[in-house]
C-alpha cells in the first residue's frame, strides 16, 4: 500500500490543531457506565482516503449536534472497514472529539498492524485524549498482495492498552450468536480471557437472536463478572438482510424466517418497510434495557436525527412495555409470519448455553454442554505430540538436555543455523503446518499452529466463524480443534487462563534454537 505524505501531514495537521485547543473532552461513555445511564453512540465509518476533501463535514455535523444532547455519549468510529486505505481512525475521532466535546469510542483493528504498530496506534490515540478505544483484531483483508497479512489479537492489543494506560476505558468483543458447540464455547472462553486481564466492558457483535442476548447476560451474572455489556445493533434494510442472510458479513448470522419476515416487510411497500425496520430497532433496545445491558452501540445508524428518532420511539416502547414479559409479547408479536408462525431466530439444532435462568455466581468454568469430542485422529495427533514434546522440549528430561546440545552447537555456525531452520520447517510443516515464527506455540494450543488460523491467532478464535467454519470459509476453526482436546483432558480453565504474547522479531528464526536459548517470550 503506497502512503500518501502529504495525507498524513493533513492529519497530523488536524490533530496538532485540536491538541492545541484540548481542554479536557467529557468522557460521558466512561460516566454512563459508571452510573448506569444506558449509553447511545452513534456511528461513523471513514470513507476512503482518496474520498472528497469534505467527507468528515458529517462528522463534524452529527458530532457538534449529540455534543448538545445529553442522552447520546458520543460517536463509535470505525477502523479499516471499507478498507486498509480508509480515513484515519485517529485523525477522525480528534475530528469527532473537537466538535462534541466527548470522546468517542475508537475501533481500533490489528489487521494489517503488527504488534509495535498497534501499540504506536494506541499511544497516538492516547496522546490526542482518546481514551476509549474498541480493540478487536478485525475482520478477514480483502486486498491482495503476495506476502501473508498479519493481524494483532484482540486479546493482547487490550493487554498493551492496559499496561500502558491503566485509566483508559477498553472494551472488548463478544459474539453470542452462536449456535454450535465449539464456537460457542470459544466465545465464552475468550470473553473470560478479556475479563481476567481488566477489559472495562464488552460489545457484542450484531444480531437478533433476543435469547443469545440473554443468554450472554446470564453467563456473565452466573460467573460473578461485573463487566459491562452493551449491544451492538443494526438495523438491516432490504440490501443489507441480502447480504447478511447469504452469509456475507462475517460471523452476523440472519435466520431464514427472519429473512422472510423482512420480505414481507418489504412487500408492503418502502415505507412501510423501513417504519417496521425502525420499530425492530427500537424494540431490541428496550429489549437489551429489560436484559441489564448497559447501552446500545449502533450499526448503521449515522445520523444524529435518525437516532433521536429511534431513542424516542424506544423511550415510547418502554412506557408500554414495563416488564420483560411484556416486553417479550410485542418482541414475538413483532415477528409473525404470513403463516402465523412467530419468526424462529436461530438454525435448526442450534445450541443455547442455558435452558433456565442459573443462579448468580453459581458459575466458576464454563458450564459442561454439548457432545462434541476429538476425532481419533485428532486424539492419537494429540498423544504423539504431546510424547514428543515431553521427551524432546521439557527442561529436565535426558531428550531436552540432549536436544538442546545438539541445537546450540549447530548454531555456532551459519550453515549448522541453516540446515536447523530447514529440518525444524520440513519436518514441522508437514505435521503442524509450521511457517518458522521462531517462536512455538503449539503446546498452549494442544498441538495445533496458529499459523494455520488466516489471523494467525493464538489466544482464541475471531467472531468470524459461521458454523465451526473459518471466516475465510476454507477449513475449520483451528480453535474447535483445540477446544476439543482441552475438554476431552479436563483442561478448559487454561483457555480462560493463558495469554500468549505475539510473536516479535523471531521470524525466519529457528524455534528450537530460541527455545534452547530462553529466547521466546513469556507466556503468561
Amino acid at each position: 500500500m503506497t502512503i500518501d505524505l502529504s495525507e498524513l501531514d493533513e492529519q497530523r495537521s488536524v490533530e496538532s490543531s485540536v491538541t492545541s485547543q484540548k481542554v479536557g473532552y467529557h468522557n460521558q461513555i466512561r460516566e454512563s457506565l459508571q452510573k448506569g445511564t444506558f449509553c447511545y453512540t452513534l456511528e461513523y465509518v471513514p470513507d476512503l482516503s482518496r474520498a472528497n476533501p469534505g467527507v468528515m463535514d458529517e462528522l463534524r455535523r452529527n458530532s457538534e449536534l449529540l455534543g448538545r444532547d445529553p442522552r447520546i455519549a458520543g460517536v463509535n468510529i470505525g477502523d479499516r472497514v471499507k478498507s486498509l486505505d480508509s480515513l484515519d481512525t485517529i485523525t477522525c475521532g480528534c475530528v469527532a472529539a473537537a466538535a462534541s466535546g466527548k470522546v468517542p469510542l475508537l475501533h481500533l483493528a490489528g489487521k494489517d498492524r503488527t504488534p509495535d504498530q498497534a501499540r504506536a496506534v494506541i499511544a497516538r490515540a492516547l496522546s490526542q485524549g482518546l481514551e476509549n478505544m474498541l480493540l478487536l483484531t478485525g475482520d478477514g483483508i480483502t486486498e491482495q498482495r503476495a506476502e501473508r497479512f498479519r493481524y494483532q489479537e484482540s486479546i493482547n492489543a487490550i493487554r498493551d492498552a492496559k499496561q500502558m494506560a491503566p485509566t483508559c476505558l477498553v472494551a472488548g468483543a463478544i459474539s453470542p450468536f452462536k449456535y454450535r458447540e465449539e464456537e460457542l464455547a470459544n466465545q465464552y472462553l475468550k470473553m473470560a480471557k478479556k475479563v481476567n486481564i481488566g477489559v472495562d466492558y464488552l460489545i457484542t457483535n450484531c444480531g437478533w437472536d433476543m435469547r443469545k442476548l440473554e443468554e450472554l447476560a446470564w453467563y456473565r451474572d452466573a460467573r460473578g463478572f461485573r463487566t459491562p455489556l452493551v449491544a451492538n445493533l443494526l438495523m438491516p434494510t432490504m440490501g443489507w438482510a441480502r447480504g447478511i442472510h447469504s452469509r456475507r458479513l462475517p460471523g452476523v448470522f440472519m435466520s431464514d424466517d427472519l429473512f422472510n419476515k423482512i420480505c414481507e416487510e418489504h412487500a408492503q411497500g418502502k415505507a412501510e418497510a423501513k417504519r417496521m425496520a425502525w420499530n425492530r430497532l427500537a424494540l431490541q433496545i428496550v429489549g437489551a434495557q429489560h436484559l441489564g445491558y448497559a447501552g446500545v452501540h449502533m450499526s448503521g445508524v449515522d445520523r444524529y436525527e435518525d437516532l433521536c428518532a429511534t431513542i424516542e420511539t424506544a423511550e415510547n416502547l418502554a412506557r408500554k412495555l414495563p416488564s420483560l414479559e411484556a416486553w417479550k409479547e410485542a418482541w414475538d408479536e413483532a415477528h409473525r409470519l404470513a403463516d402465523g408462525r412467530t419468526v424462529e431466530f436461530a438454525p435448526a439444532g442450534g445450541l443455547y448455553l442455558f435452558d433456565t435462568k442459573p443462579a448468580p455466581k453459581s458459575l466458576s468454568h464454563l458450564p459442561t454442554f454439548g457432545c462434541a469430542k476429538p476425532s481419533e485422529e485428532e486424539l492419537a495427533k494429540y498423544s504423539r505430540m504431546k510424547s514428543l514434546h515431553h521427551a524432546v522440549f521439557e527442561e529436565g528430561t535426558v531428550g531436552a538436555s540432549v536436544m538442546g546440545l545438539a541445537v546450540r552447537a549447530l548454531d555456532r555456525t551459519a550453515i549448522g543455523r541453516s540446515a536447523l531452520l530447514q529440518l525444524e520447517k520440513t519436518t514441522k510443516h508437514a505435521a503442524l503446518g509450521c511457517e518458522t515464527c521462531g517462536f512455538c506455540r503449539i503446546e498452549y494450543l494442544f498441538y495445533n499452529c496458529p499459523e494455520t488460523c488466516p489471523k494467525g491467532l493464538a489466544n482464541g478464535s475471531c467472531a468470524g466463524t459461521d458454523e465451526n467454519t473459518c471466516e475465510f470459509k476454507d477449513r475449520e476453526c483451528i480453535h474447535n480443534r483445540k477446544y476439543r482436546l482441552a475438554k476431552s483432558e479436563g483442561r478448559l480453565d487454561e483457555l480462560e487462563r493463558t495469554i500468549i504474547p505475539p510473536v516479535e522479531g523471531t521470524r525466519g528464526t529457528s524455534s528450537w534454537v530460541n527455545h534452547f536459548k530462553g529466547k521466546t517470550p513469556k507466556v503468561l
